[in-house]
């Protein structure tokens, strides 16, 4: 039973790098570090999803990030950067505030699940973000466009454009997130001035 399963203490470790969250995003964040042998300590609290990825020979410790004792042993003190992987969105914003109330120097990198998400780690100083489906939605929609007819360039333009627009959207909306009347707006707003933006590009 996991209630029942004594986190691990990983107390011999010492890495500029702790891994917050080994699903799908902490997994193959850190198997690329494995073959630029650059080592990690790495995280989760869910005791089957640990079980599993260490049959798979991945160095993986059962704990709770939110636990200021498990971090400590981690070396959170003497690491550098802090991985935030965890998919719910609660959690992951609660560790979040854990990590800066009790080590403000690490450099965290967070994963996000959706807008809000971004916008409540956001609220909380971080700066590097990622929306976790956003560079495969924007990779799908230039193939599209390329088979559609787009040449290759016409197609990786359009993405861009549209890319660094809902960047900028993004931004805009922390303001008022909270407030789904005026992000409708913003929406449609934004919608009309890209595609004139587009269409002003395929005109020059």
């Amino acid at each position: 039973d996991e209630d029942e399963r004594i986190f691990d203490m990983p107390v011999d470790e010492d890495h500029d790098i702790i891994i917050a969250g080994y699903g799908r995003v902490g997994q193959i964040i850190g198997r690329l570090l494995s073959v630029a042998g650059v080592p990690f300590t790495a995280l989760d609290r869910d005791s089957s999803q640990v079980d599993v990825v260490r049959r798979y020979g991945a160095t993986v410790h059962f704990g709770d990030a939110k636990r200021h004792d498990l971090l400590h042993a981690a070396g959170a003190r003497r690491a550098h950067i802090f991985v935030l992987a965890i998919s719910n969105i609660e959690e992951s914003v609660r560790i979040a505030e854990s990590v800066i109330h009790n080590y403000p120097h690490l450099t965290i990198i967070a994963r996000a699940r959706n807008r809000r998400h971004v916008h409540s780690l956001m609220d909380l100083g971080i700066k590097h973000i990622f929306r976790e489906t956003l560079s495969a939605s924007l990779a799908m929609s230039e193939l599209v466009l390329t088979e559609f007819g787009q040449t290759a360039d016409e197609a990786h333009r359009t993405v861009e454009a549209f890319a660094e627009h809902d960047n900028e959207l993004l931004i805009e909306e922390h303001q008022f997130y909270d407030s789904e009347e005026k992000l409708i707006q913003t929406i449609k707003d934004a919608s009309v001035e890209l595609e004139a933006l587009l269409r002003g590009d395929r005109s020059d």
